[in-house]
């Protein structure tokens, strides 16, 4: 994978975080810019594929062994997901304490709260039940990705009839609404797989590429997703419906967008390949690795963050504090966290590695 290519596959990271984190902001600030949010849901089914796609590519490129595959997951997914859990809950309470009416419906939602820590950490909060995870609503995706990579390393490292009955189990464990997003994911399995199998033209890959923002901007429309979504709906019945968990009620519409993505992926790659396109210099590109080494902490510590400001300074009261605190200070404060959790991963990465070569399984190599 080329430089200029990685930065781009990072910017789009990078973008479909912000794209999450503005979803969500006007809702706690009086509505202020909300023209800027709704594709909250749409930036998820990226980070899907994208996924899907730079998991394919440490699997099949960088040849990952069991034991690294494993524990370059774990550090990647819990040098951010404990001090994640352990700020929202703590926030949630002292939020409750402060101003319980900003936290609405949550109360209402909320599970037994050791139930909902304990399915958090081990990412079965969307298994075959949604558990809400205190105020941190972003989390129900981590339920559905983390399976996914359960689900790839089994089918990559597993042999023999091991590899059917621990595939089953946990296809059993997804239930059917993190089982209907499998195809996304494996959407950038298999743009990876592909990427050069086809040699096309540098002018086929520039149409490819605005025929792919095109889709995705058409897909992002309400009107659009929600005709092909009730068109569904209406051929499949309620019956089929009436299993899924709510985000996974779009997965019609989810699939267009994830065939989109593909393709701009796809076409991405060969127009960098084949122009100059994207050819960033040495300042912009370091710009754009240490924004996007924040993506996942941004996504997964925003909206506490965001509910804590709204019970502390609501709008109502304090307009001008809590826009400030809601569009700059609470990004600001992700960023300085990150510096402690995400980009110090190496940490956790050692000590999985040091607990798991005990292990004969992770000695395999793909």
């Amino acid at each position: 994978m080329n430089r200029q290519f990685s930065l781009y596959l990072d910017l789009i990271r990078f973008i479909a975080a912000i794209f999450v984190f503005m979803s969500h902001v006007p809702g706690f600030s009086g509505g202020w810019l909300w023209q800027l949010g709704g594709f909250g849901h749409e930036a998820v089914v990226i980070f899907f594929v994208l996924s899907g796609f730079v998991i394919s590519y440490v699997v099949y490129e960088k040849k990952e062994s069991a034991l690294k595959y494993t524990s370059n997951r774990l550090a990647r997914i819990y040098s951010v997901v404990v001090p994640a859990l352990l700020l929202t809950v703590f926030l949630y309470y002292i939020g409750q304490e402060i101003n319980p009416d900003a936290f609405g419906s949550l109360n209402e939602r909320l599970k037994d709260p050791v139930w909902t820590f304990i399915s958090a950490i081990f990412f079965i909060n969307q298994s075959w039940m949604a558990t809400p995870v205190f105020s941190n609503l972003p989390y129900w995706s981590l339920g559905y990705e983390v399976l996914y990579y359960v689900f790839f390393g089994m089918l990559i490292y597993v042999n023999g009839s091991k590899k059917f009955i621990f595939l089953s189990i946990v296809c059993l464990l997804m239930g059917p609404s993190i089982l209907l997003y499998l195809p996304v994911w494996f959407a950038g399995v298999m743009c990876f797989k592909f990427l050069n199998f086809y040699k096309i033209s540098f002018r086929f890959s520039v149409f490819l590429y605005l025929f792919s923002l095109l889709g995705m901007a058409s897909i992002s429309i309400n009107t659009i997703q929600s005709e092909i979504n009730d068109y569904m709906y209406a051929a499949i019945g309620s019956g089929f419906y009436d299993m899924l968990l709510e985000p996974a009620e779009k997965y019609a519409s989810d699939y267009v967008l994830a065939i989109f993505v593909t393709l701009h992926i796809f076409s991405s790659y060969h127009l960098i390949k084949n122009s100059c396109f994207f050819d960033v210099n040495k300042t912009l590109g370091l710009i754009i690795r240490e924004v996007s080494s924040h993506t996942f902490a941004l996504y997964l510590f925003h909206l506490p963050m965001l509910y804590f400001v709204s019970a502390v300074f609501p709008y109502k009261y304090y307009p001008f504090v809590n826009l400030v605190g809601s569009w700059f200070v609470v990004p600001l404060v992700i960023f300085w966290i990150s510096s402690y959790t995400e980009n110090k991963k190496q940490r956790y990465q050692m000590f999985f590695e040091s607990v798991l070569a005990k292990y004969k399984f992770f000695k395999i190599s793909y």
